[in-house]
């Protein structure tokens, strides 16, 4: 745990696979409505998107591949923001890509908005978003799997995982489940790691 809070070192410090054709799939992530999208203040470029509010800890790491080729998507911001675990509050934080398409976050277990499943939005803008030119932006949910949600939200109404790919909740092929495993089997509390690989483009 130390080491995590060193800013010179990664959040999550165990190796990741880099062959982009093992794993599950990666999760797509389609163009986003026109003025669906909000600004980015430079004040939320942070690793740190829960700061010192109480919840289970979650270390994220998603990369963000070209959907034609799975090439790395270097120097793109992505952009994560989820609800509070207690509260109807929204936690907001945002990485820059480096060369392999890797942007690390630390944060805390989102809460449940009933009747839906425990999500993420991601946000992947691409084309100088830092630098004040407009973007292109492409949006999706990334969920918790219940298995693990459903005992971090004990005494919350569980809900199914949504099925990209048979209409479920999502409706489309947006967005994709998180690769979530607790640093501790026995006790979820200890903190959790969650992995993801998106594809942005056509």
């Amino acid at each position: 745990m130390r080491n995590e809070e060193s800013r010179s070192t990664p959040v999550i410090s165990r190796q990741v696979p880099r062959p982009v054709t093992r794993g599950p799939e990666p999760a797509r992530l389609p163009l986003a409505e026109p003025g669906r999208t909000d600004t980015l203040p430079l004040e939320l470029v942070r690793r740190d998107i829960a700061g010192d509010r109480p919840g289970v800890p979650l270390m994220l790491r998603i990369r963000v591949l070209d959907a034609f080729d799975a090439t790395p998507v270097a120097a793109a911001v992505v952009d994560l923001r989820h609800r509070e675990p207690t509260g109807n509050g929204e936690l907001r934080g945002a990485q820059v890509t480096d060369t392999d398409g890797y942007a690390e976050f630390r944060t805390v277990h989102p809460g449940r908005e009933p009747g839906k499943p425990v999500q993420i939005t991601a946000s992947v803008h691409v084309g100088g978003y830092l630098a004040g030119g407009r973007t292109t932006t492409y949006c999706g949910p990334l969920y918790v799997p219940e298995q693990i949600a459903g005992q971090v939200t004990a005494g919350l109404p569980p809900t199914e995982d949504p099925q990209p790919n048979s209409g479920g909740p999502l409706h489309s092929t947006a967005g994709g489940p998180l690769h979530v495993v607790p640093r501790d089997r026995f006790d979820l509390t200890a903190g959790l790691l969650a992995t993801i690989t998106v594809t942005v483009g056509d």
